[in-house]
């Protein structure tokens, strides 16, 4: 078999691999997860921070039966109805941090609710949400309970235990919004919390993918456990940063801010020294890619519009998606140079990896090769993912779970 003359390489500027969280925004207020931000930002990690626009009026309920009234001072979290914590959210984003959206409220909410929320989302930063996590058991959330699962034991052991009753996909309900969120919305968290791969795409290559059977949501993406600090600090051992590195791979983290990292004491609090030191250790890694969750998210997608086709000498890389793509990497063999329209050089050097500045959207680059070539990388749609890969995704979910019990 002919070796092609080059591979595109998943990660910005010759990057080896990726790291990212996205932060659930439960219990969260400035006093608990503002001293987290501010190390992270000093360590230069990006994320994406998941927020409530507004104050919930009922419990998180899964059934109507279960659904109780919630007074304002039922706090589960803070709200950018409160002016405080707002202004943290804000300055979070002008920090780079990705602001998403965890549900409208933390209870309960209808559908013009619903839509008035994500209104005011945008009102307050600027745009529509990127990502949307779904809370709890919320009554609202869509392909949750009996309707997230294809394995039919898991399917049955779900209506014996909990027997849902989630309706946000389901058309004619007063909790639906399943149209609202395929148009304004371009990724959800899968609702899985217990899965224990440090490298995401390993266990879902496919992320971020649509699922023709669950036809509201565009694009779902899986995420790692590291839902509190102790999980957060075992997720990033050094032994799983090296097989992460060793592999190129992924980790998407799912974590709660609020869940231990920042301890409050009398003189004003401190950060969990363990998180510190997993944190300052993974800093260390210059070929680490730590962006936010939906930057991710887009370039994974974008890739794969990606087509080269080098015949004789010249190269034609074209780039058929929406996004931007800076920092292209294609690995090439040593000594390769290649050359643009303009002139500019460009070097594989003694690595074999030859970086463009930017790939514009919906845009060609044509190259010159010093070697020549016959080879076509083509471009791959955003294939529906199968049903074993969406399978194995489960079960490794319920082995987290069967785990933490045993």
């Amino acid at each position: 078999m002919t070796t092609p003359p080059f591979e595109l390489m998943r990660y910005p500027w010759a990057k080896d691999f990726a790291v990212t969280f996205v932060d659930d925004t439960d219990l969260s207020t400035k006093e608990n997860t503002a001293p987290v931000y501010e190390y992270l930002n000093s360590l230069g990690f990006l994320g994406t921070k998941t927020v409530w626009p507004m104050r919930q009026r009922r419990s998180s309920s899964f059934r109507k039966s279960l659904e109780t009234h919630v007074s304002d001072g039922d706090a589960s979290g803070s709200t950018l109805e409160d002016p405080e914590y707002l202004a943290f959210i804000l300055n979070l984003k002008a920090k780079g941090y990705e602001i998403a959206l965890h549900g409208v409220a933390a209870g309960n909410c209808y559908r013009d609710e619903i839509i008035l929320g994500i209104n005011r989302f945008r009102e307050l930063l600027g745009h529509d949400p990127a990502i949307n996590v779904l809370h709890a058991t919320n009554i609202d959330n869509l392909y949750s309970g009996y309707d997230k699962l294809d394995i039919p034991i898991l399917r049955l052991l779900e209506r014996l235990v909990h027997n849902s009753e989630y309706q946000g996909h389901v058309e004619g309900s007063p909790h639906f919004w399943g149209d609202v969120l395929r148009q304004r919305i371009k990724y959800v968290r899968l609702p899985f919390h217990n899965i224990r791969f440090v490298n995401t795409l390993k266990l879902n290559p496919a992320m971020p993918f649509h699922d023709i059977r669950r036809p509201y949501v565009n694009y779902w993406f899986a995420s790692s456990d590291g839902s509190d600090c102790r999980r957060f600090i075992a997720l990033l051992s050094e032994k799983n940063i090296q097989h992460l590195r060793r592999d190129h791979g992924t980790c998407l983290i799912y974590s709660h801010f609020a869940k231990g990292f920042f301890s409050k004491s009398s003189d004003g609090g401190c950060l969990n020294p363990l998180f510190m030191r997993a944190t300052d250790r993974l800093a260390q890694w210059s070929s680490g890619w730590f962006p936010t969750a939906s930057t991710l998210l887009d370039r994974l997608l974008a890739l794969r519009q990606v087509s080269i086709t080098q015949k004789d000498f010249d190269v034609l890389i074209v780039n058929k998606s929406d996004t931007d793509i800076p920092g292209l990497t294609l690995k090439a063999r040593t000594g390769v140079t290649w050359k643009d329209d303009a002139g500019r050089r460009y070097d594989s050097g003694k690595c074999g990896l030859l970086v463009l500045d930017l790939l514009p959207a919906a845009q060609a680059l044509r190259l010159h090769s010093s070697e020549r070539g016959d080879f076509t990388l083509t471009a791959t749609s955003s294939l529906p993912i199968s049903r074993i890969e969406r399978m194995k995704i489960e079960l490794s979910n319920y082995y987290g779970l069967f785990r933490d019990y045993v």
